[in-house]
């Protein structure tokens, strides 16, 4: 409950990262249907904090339409998170030993439908940002983190592969779910504000992708399983 709430919109994340080294220090493996569903949290966790994110940097520079459109997909995302798990940010879904929140046909159902819809509106307002000359002046050479600092200093996450840095730890040290699962990983080179945001744009469409492979194959059984 404590590494759940590190951070809010990343509990699944911290929670996530806390149950996969309480595991591995016990020695268990949770069932493969938690696996799995830790996978469509994780990714529907991804989606709602890059929209946020793509959202909030278009606002910072005076763009506010595109944050409107984002906040709208995000609540969207929210809410197909509550009605499949029972919690809209799905805090303490994800424990040590599998998960606490099973998904029916209803959140399977309200799953689809938020892909369709994101898959639906999300490319009119990539295609607003990229055409926007007021945007572009904003993000494109600003806050560039080069390329031979992002070797020297390795950042994480979409930092690192805005600036070429071609890292995923779910591709690069694959664990469950992802070892599973087609993952194709972005990397730019400019390493700017505008890099950043293409990374989170194309990092939206490959979770849309691994949701619906996470959905199509989810296996049956046990939610979790005990500690020793």
């Amino acid at each position: 409950r404590i590494a759940g709430r590190t951070s809010g919109d990343s509990t699944v994340a911290y929670a996530f990262a806390f149950a996969r080294a309480v595991e591995a220090a016990l020695g268990i493996k949770p069932p493969p249907r938690a696996v799995w569903l830790r996978g469509v949290m994780a990714e529907l966790e991804r989606i709602a904090n890059h929209l946020g994110d793509f959202g909030a940097i278009c606002n910072d520079a005076s763009f506010a339409l595109i944050q409107a459109h984002c906040a709208v997909l995000r609540e969207k995302v929210l809410r197909a998170a509550a009605a499949a798990f029972g919690h809209r940010l799905m805090r303490d879904r994800i424990v040590p030993g599998g998960v606490t929140a099973d998904i029916g046909n209803d959140g399977i159902g309200a799953i689809h439908a938020l892909l369709t819809e994101i898959k639906a509106l999300f490319p009119a307002l990539v295609e607003l940002y990229d055409n926007t000359a007021s945007l572009q002046d904003r993000t494109v050479t600003t806050g560039t983190v080069k390329a031979g600092l992002a070797r020297q200093y390795a950042p994480g996450g979409f930092i690192g592969r805005a600036s070429g840095r071609g890292f995923d730890v779910r591709k690069n040290l694959a664990y469950t779910p992802y070892d599973k699962l087609t993952l194709d990983m972005p990397v730019l080179e400019a390493g700017d504000v505008n890099a950043r945001v293409w990374i989170r744009i194309r990092e939206i469409e490959q979770s849309l992708s691994l949701i619906e492979q996470l959905l199509d194959d989810l296996p049956s059984g046990a939610l979790r399983i005990d500690l020793p």
